[in-house]
């Protein structure tokens, strides 16, 4: 009997084959004839595949950027089949997505992981030059943005603080969705069906307005079954359901002004949101044995445990509403544009905490969300050897989170009605209240940018940013029928102070001028040079630590350095990218767990400082009429300067050396607990290496139909789930895919096969100590700490059959 492996290997010979009778039947290539005349040269020929990028606010070819940049591009999205926005981790060297605990996105080892309302990203997410600033707080569940009608994603590397402004310390994805078309009447769309009963469906209609307009409606269906048994419940978990609805508008009344118009509304849920399985077992928590209490029901901890059995409700529910308008003008020698945007997010989740059947620590809830509004200003223009950018840009936010939880926690019978609360937001959260978080964020800034040619070759870039920033922060308690404190089950009193109770408002400041000096040298038309000295900033947020005051957070600031080449080669066959940098981060804004079951908890502190260095190299080769050839490669050795976090060697499977438990971090009061300094340890969900490979055909068959046949192969190395923990280290894995298809040559229409992890490579997204199983701290003999997976969307393999159509004038 063959094995999975084998008959993924057979069906990979299999695209082979299909693409050999292809190369004898391929059409003529008229670039080909164009490189043979002798009279033309390099910068006659077109530059096939050429990309556009905005990643300095205006249209300029990728390779004359001197920006290190990944360009994902609507056909490399549709090839790939993948579904979410944190899949570009797989598409794009050196970003990898934290999907544990209020993560996001790394780029060069560099993100945020935090649960708190007021808390930014290093990483800035901005969709069609909005910033999506609005907290999606969610534990490690499988919903996230979904992909329609993208026309292409840009992965700016390095801060990018000059142009883009908030949360962009550590980069930027820049989403571009597709804007209407004026005088095209088309639809277009696919419909493709997986393994798991995977659906995705995307459908976009373009129609014109009379001679000046044109509207764009683009809609989405994506839902697939879980593939997580939940063997007390009988749900299959990390099932996901997913819909958007995107409305362009564009009118252009005279050559001179365009407006564009857009709105959007999507909705999502899940049935898994932080929901986890067993990867080994510790010594539990008390008399409560998470292993021993799943253990009837046939779930055996382990690195590859895919089964759960729970009672409680682990779940996302998102609805998010966007509007935006876009006004540019031309003036002359110059643009002025104005983006004026509101996001509206409502996102309920559940968390079934303890994991198990029992009523432990079941119930979970939590609503978050807001309101943001941003407003950007800008003006671009060229005066004599000048390209220059200036603007302001104003950011307003609301964000919340009201949110109570409890359990039995052992003390009460699994049936009782009041549960026991352990609360861990603010100064009164052990008073078994429930616990509303509200921020108000307001920032502006002033921004300029100006670039030079000032000799034949060499340009001088040079921007800075002024931003002010003002946060403020009010948690107030809320009574809720069912939840008393823990003391409620030893006689005390429900709670042990009245309403109302409230933190009152604590406030932070700050302001930052950051600035950003670039040179650029033209070797030839085709290759240049570059050195980059930047500077970023994160602006500060406030934490909000069990049973003590807020906290205020400074701002998290950067210094970068890069140099890289940009080159294009062999008539332009091929593109040839190398980055080297190096950043140095002050203040780091870290979040880490502290204490012990059941009074621990997550807090976000300035941690201390990190570097982050390496090399990033990519390269696109045009082998042949049809044939492209493409690979990247990035090594990044990340590590802390500083980062004090609690000690764990009280347990038989310390995180920490033991007699290393001795840090006082500067600043703390001289009787602070003693911690460990994690200068050393790498950042986590930073793999040192990422690589990947890929590969496409595209051949004339005759008939008027089109062959295209690719691959792909993305690698990430070990990386540590929680800092300076050995336990929590993710082995390395990679992924290959693959499609094939045939279709109309002019793209009427399209079936294909594809496959996402073609070798059934099993991995997780990341391994975390689990909650209530970590017994008593120092305990005779001393307690073991257990350890779990958050599964991966595509741990298996995934096969499919997808049908493309496009229609239109």
């Amino acid at each position: 009997m063959k094995t999975g492996k084998q008959i993924a290997l057979l069906a990979g010979v299999g695209l082979a084959a299909l693409a050999a009778p292809a190369v004898a039947q391929e059409a003529p290539d008229e670039s080909a004839a164009v490189a043979d005349d002798p009279a033309s040269s390099d910068d006659d020929v077109p530059v096939p595949g050429e990309i556009i990028v905005t990643a300095q606010r205006r249209e300029q070819s990728q390779q004359d950027v001197p920006i290190s940049i990944s360009v994902v591009s609507a056909k490399a999205l549709e090839q790939s089949n993948l579904t979410t926005v944190a899949d570009i981790q797989f598409l794009s060297p050196g970003v990898n997505y934290n999907a544990n605990f209020g993560g996001g996105f790394n780029v060069r080892g560099v993100g945020t992981q935090s649960l708190l309302m007021s808390a930014e990203q290093s990483v800035a997410l901005v969709i069609d030059d909005v910033i999506q600033g609005l907290p999606e707080v969610s534990f490690a569940g499988p919903s996230y943005q979904s992909l329609v009608d993208i026309e292409r994603i840009e992965v700016l590397k390095g801060p990018q603080g000059t142009l883009f402004g908030k949360n962009s310390s550590a980069g930027v994805i820049q989403i571009i969705t597709a804007n209407p078309e004026i005088g095209v009447r088309s639809l277009e769309g696919s419909l493709s069906y997986g393994t798991k009963n995977e659906l995705n469906a995307e459908s976009v209609l373009n129609l014109p307005l009379g001679s000046t307009a044109a509207l764009r409606i683009a809609g989405g269906l994506q839902r697939r079954d879980g593939f997580v048994p939940d063997l007390y419940s009988g749900e299959d978990r990390w099932a996901y359901q997913r819909y958007s609805l995107r409305g362009k508008l564009l009118w252009e009344p005279t050559d001179d002004l365009s407006i564009l118009l857009n709105a959007e509304y999507r909705h999502l849920t899940d049935n898994a949101n932080g929901l986890w399985t067993f990867r080994n077992c510790g010594s539990g928590f008390g008399a409560f044995d998470p292993c021993a209490t799943v253990e009837p029901y046939g779930i055996e901890a382990g690195p590859e445990n895919l089964e759960v059995a729970t009672d409680g409700n682990s779940y996302t529910k998102q609805e998010a509403y966007s509007f935006s308008g876009r006004i540019d003008y031309d003036i002359g020698n110059a643009t002025l544009t104005s983006i004026t945007a509101y996001r509206d997010l409502l996102q309920p989740i559940s968390l079934d905490t303890d994991a198990t059947p029992a009523a432990i620590y079941s119930r979970n809830e939590n609503v978050s969300g807001g309101t943001q509004f941003t407003q950007e200003l800008r003006l671009n223009g060229e005066a004599g050897i000048l390209n220059y950018t200036v603007g302001g840009f104003y950011y307003d936010a609301r964000p919340y989170q009201k949110g109570m939880n409890g359990g039995t926690l052992g003390y009460l019978p699994d049936d009782s009605p009041i549960l026991l609360s352990l609360n861990a937001i603010g100064p009164y959260s052990g008073q078994g209240y429930g616990s509303w978080v509200k921020a108000k964020i307001k920032s502006y800034a002033l921004f300029g940018q100006l670039e030079a040619e000032v000799v034949p070759g060499l340009t001088f870039i040079a921007g800075g940013r002024y931003t002010n920033d003002d946060v403020r922060q009010t948690i107030d308690y809320f009574d809720v029928p069912w939840l008393c404190r823990a003391a409620y089950a030893f006689g005390q009193p429900c709670h042990g102070m009245d309403l109302p109770l409230s933190s009152g408002e604590a406030q932070v400041k700050a302001d930052k001028f950051t600035y950003k000096l670039t040179a650029k040298y033209d070797i030839t038309p085709a290759v240049n040079i570059y050195a980059t000295y930047a500077t970023g900033y994160k602006g500060p947020m406030i934490s909000h630590p069990a049973n003590q005051p807020q906290l205020l957070l400074r701002p998290e600031l950067s210094k970068s350095y890069e140099v890289g080449l940009k080159a294009e080669l062999f008539a332009r066959a091929l593109a040839f990218n190398l980055a080297l940098f190096k950043v140095d981060y002050d203040d780091f804004q870290g979040q880490q767990r502290v204490g012990v079951a059941p009074t621990f908890y997550y807090t976000t502190t300035n941690a201390g400082g990190l570097q982050t260095k390496g090399v990033e190299a990519d390269l696109t080769w045009r082998a042949a009429p049809g044939l492209t050839l493409a690979g990247n490669v990035s090594y990044i050795p990340t590590k802390f300067t500083e980062f004090a976090v609690q000690c764990y060697d009280r347990y038989t499977n310390p995180a920490t050396t033991p007699g290393e438990c001795n840090y006082v971090q500067p600043g703390l009061p001289a009787d602070a607990p003693p911690q460990f300094n994690a200068a050393g340890y790498p950042l986590i969900y930073s793999p040192k290496w990422t690589w990947g490979a890929t590969a496409n055909y595209e051949a004339y068959v005759g008939e008027g139909l089109s062959f295209d046949v690719g691959a792909s192969y993305s690698y990430r190395s070990s990386s540590y789930g929680v800092v300076a923990d050995p336990n929590s280290i993710n082995p390395g894995y990679g992924l290959l895919n693959g499609q094939m298809s045939i279709g109309d040559s002019d793209d009427r229409w399209r079936v294909a096969l594809f496959a996402r992890n073609l070798l059934d490579k099993h991995f997780v997204a990341g391994i975390f100590r689990t909650p209530l199983d970590s017994g008593t701290d120092n305990s005779t003999p001393l307690s073991t700490i257990g350890y779990s997976n958050i599964p991966a969307l595509d741990s298996s393999r995934t096969v499919g059959i997808k049908f493309s159509y496009s229609f239109g004038e």
